[in-house]
């Protein structure tokens, strides 16, 4: 498999799982400073488990290798699913992901800031189709949102677009070590206002998210850095602007607007256009 079909696979793949967290977050009807505490323990205990599963040297190797790109790898997606959290549970599951659908500009502006790296021209073409989706959702307005949640949001796009930039430039950071930061951090910022109170259910679904959802497709995600663009990665990453309503509507019989539905496979037929103008580069 060529290096770019791998990376837009894997990537996919983490993108779906990440998914499924907004609707998660719904279910466990639990604070989010509550929610983002469990669940960065959970995501530790998690990686922890991953890297000792492998032996005590590749557990040093995984810390050792390009250990400032790890830290401010988990940092980016510790702030990320901190803002994302507080997003989903002051603005709902449908406002924060079509925000997150702003990710392949900003991620294109930063790495031409940052990292001096040109964007293929079909990305840009992509991202208007994009914008189009989301205005055409936008048009009717958020329902149910709040500016702070949709501030959240915003911030959220900033981490992930961030996070992108720092695995592109650490190529030979662990994947699964900058995630264990990243549980780290959600729990280290949480740790200060939450409560130890949370039923047996908000339990399950904060673990399911924790120990297994999160940290594989953040995973995932980090592996395709190794082969795509952050450009790249972010118009990917706008496949859950259109998965997570889904969920939402399928779980907590949130039913999409006829608007949603028209955008959002404008959305998608972007993001086919850039993976097959991706494929076809040499």
């Amino acid at each position: 498999m060529r290096p770019q079909a791998k990376g837009l696979l894997v990537t996919f793949l983490g993108v779906a799982l990440m998914s499924v967290e907004a609707p998660l977050i719904r279910l466990a009807q639990t604070p989010a400073i509550t929610i983002g505490f469990y669940f960065g323990l959970f995501i530790m205990l998690s990686t922890q488990s991953i890297l000792l599963s492998r032996g005590v040297e590749a557990w040093k190797k995984s810390f050792t290798t390009q250990p400032k790109g790890a830290l401010l790898a988990g940092l980016c997606m510790g702030l990320g699913n901190f803002f994302f959290i507080q997003a989903v549970s002051h603005g709902g599951i449908a406002n924060t992901v079509l925000i997150l659908a702003s990710a392949p500009v900003v991620s294109a502006l930063l790495a031409l800031l940052i990292l001096k790296e040109r964007t293929p021209f079909h990305i840009y073409i992509a991202a208007v189709f994009v914008f189009l989706g989301l205005y055409i959702i936008v048009a009717e307005g958020f329902q149910g949102g709040t500016l702070k949640g949709n501030v959240y949001a915003l911030l959220v796009v900033l981490c992930l677009s961030f996070l992108f930039i720092v695995l592109t430039f650490y190529k030979k950071t662990s994947r699964i070590a900058f995630v264990f930061f990243g549980g780290f951090f959600v729990s280290l910022l949480c740790g200060l206002g939450f409560s130890f109170a949370i039923t047996w259910d908000g339990l399950f679904f904060v673990g399911l998210m924790g120990l297994i959802i999160t940290p594989l497709s953040r995973i995932l995600i980090g592996m395709g850095t190794r082969y795509l663009i952050p450009a790249q990665m972010g118009l990917l990453i706008i496949a859950e602007s259109i998965l997570a309503p889904f969920w939402g509507w399928w779980w907590l019989g949130e039913i999409p607007t006829s608007a949603t539905l028209l955008g959002g496979s404008i959305i998608l037929g972007a993001i086919g256009f850039n993976a097959l103008a991706t494929l076809k580069r040499p």
